[in-house]
């Protein structure tokens, strides 16, 4: 069996390549065919690197509680090799004063420094505090409604631009602390980075840390009830202490998976149930379908295809498969949602779907250690968006018909509607 961390390994043409773009432009439909071909399968992330494909359900949910599989090489003793999580950060782009920053989120670590990082970002995600929000985003929501109206012609509203991100921004901007003058730095950025273009994050990457690093050193001076004031403090707190690129790190994280993610959510939840016109009538006609009917779609079309990387930290032997230490293993969320070993008729859009268990009905959200620790807030946001304006407008349609649904290749997430005109 090749060790795939060896720098010789070269991509087989006829092996799957993560880039390639059919398969970035319909990740359900590549990934599925891969989750039909075995448990774990092997692919490419570039020419050079190598990784190993799960992408069914159990599997999935296994892998990411499975010890063995790491987040960084620190935590796989003896390691002497290159970081292969430095090629999936050397394709963004980023300035190198920059890239320090994205190797010590929470999400790229594991215990005990997950443990004491995700202990601090934590209390700002508690469920006290994701209820007591609840006023704050359905305010937010009728408001940003009410003036998308106001501007709106002909009856037609874009729910992208005008709806979704608005929404977003704006909720994850007031959690975190960021004041509305600072608020155009991020969403420049968070612009750039999806891009992938260096001159442009050449720009906007200095002007987002020295924002990240002045906002936190106000809090520290003078603390507030959000997440910039935790984690100032916890820069000198016994049990979470953070460095400064942790706190850092934990801001973009949160900033950019707040409003990114949670705007492709509602985006793709609402075109989902524009062009399933039976999906829309059931919950027009039963609000109380609500939180099953934004479960489904996270299944359905949830921003994420795969989490981040993971690293064998030993010999594995996973459903059949001999994984050596050092080997990369990616888990995938786009297929495991859509396994027909767990789902019946999977790749149906049905609001009224349950899961068995009573869980959530679907790892949209990632499982184990690393779940998403914004996915309340995420929720929440979508179903309020869907209800508001599901009740203002119960005849509401698409204004261009399905042919104008064109959907942006972006690597690493879903592919992304840029617009959605609604007549309304």
């Amino acid at each position: 069996m090749l060790n795939m961390t060896e720098e010789t390994a070269e991509r087989p043409a006829e092996e799957q390549y993560l880039l390639d773009p059919a398969l970035l432009a319909d990740p359900a439909g590549g990934y599925g065919r891969i989750r039909e071909q075995g448990p774990v399968v092997r692919g490419w992330l570039t020419d050079t690197q190598p990784v190993w494909l799960v992408t069914r359900y159990d599997d999935v949910r296994e892998g990411l509680r499975d010890t063995r599989f790491v987040s960084s090489p620190a935590a796989i003793e003896d390691h002497t090799g290159a970081d292969p999580r430095r090629i999936l950060v050397d394709m963004l782009n980023l300035p190198a004063e920059v890239q320090k920053y994205f190797l010590v989120s929470a999400l790229d670590t594991d215990p005990p420094d997950h443990t004491r990082v995700r202990g601090a970002v934590g209390r700002a995600f508690t469920a006290r505090r994701m209820q007591a929000l609840r006023t704050r985003v359905e305010q937010l929501t009728g408001e940003i409604l009410t003036n998308l109206h106001g501007r709106a012609a002909d009856g037609v509203l874009e729910l992208v631009d005008g709806y979704a991100y608005p929404l977003a921004v704006t909720v994850v901007c007031e959690l975190v602390g960021i004041p509305e003058p600072d608020r155009a730095v991020f969403r420049r950025w968070g612009d750039d980075i999806l891009a992938m273009e260096a001159a442009r994050l050449g720009e906007s990457s200095p002007a987002l840390i020295d924002t990240v690093l002045r906002l936190l050193a106000e809090r520290h001076r003078a603390p507030a009830d959000d997440l910039l004031s935790v984690l100032a403090a916890a820069r000198e707190d016994s049990r979470f202490r953070l460095s400064e690129e942790e706190a850092v790190a934990m801001v973009l994280n949160v900033v950019m998976a707040g409003y990114d993610n949670t705007a492709q959510l509602i985006t793709n939840s609402l075109a989902a149930l524009l062009t399933h016109p039976d999906q829309l009538r059931l919950l027009s006609a039963d609000p109380a379908l609500l939180p099953g009917a934004v479960n489904e779609c996270i299944r359905w079309c949830g921003p994420d295809i795969m989490v981040r990387m993971r690293i064998a930290a030993e010999d594995v032997d996973f459903r059949g498969t001999r994984i050596r230490k050092g080997d990369c293993v990616q888990f995938i969320l786009v297929s495991a949602n859509r396994d027909p070993r767990r789902y019946d008729a999977p790749d149906r859009l049905d609001i009224t779907r349950r899961s068995p268990d009573g869980s959530e009905g679907h790892i949209g959200f990632g499982h184990g250690i690393h779940y998403c620790v914004g996915a309340t807030l995420s929720r929440l946001q979508c179903e309020t968006a869907l209800r508001t304006l599901l009740e203002r407008h119960p005849a509401l349609r698409l204004a261009d018909g399905t042919e104008s649904l064109q959907r942006t290749v972006i690597p690493g997430t879903a592919p992304r509607l840029p617009r959605l005109r609604v007549r309304v």
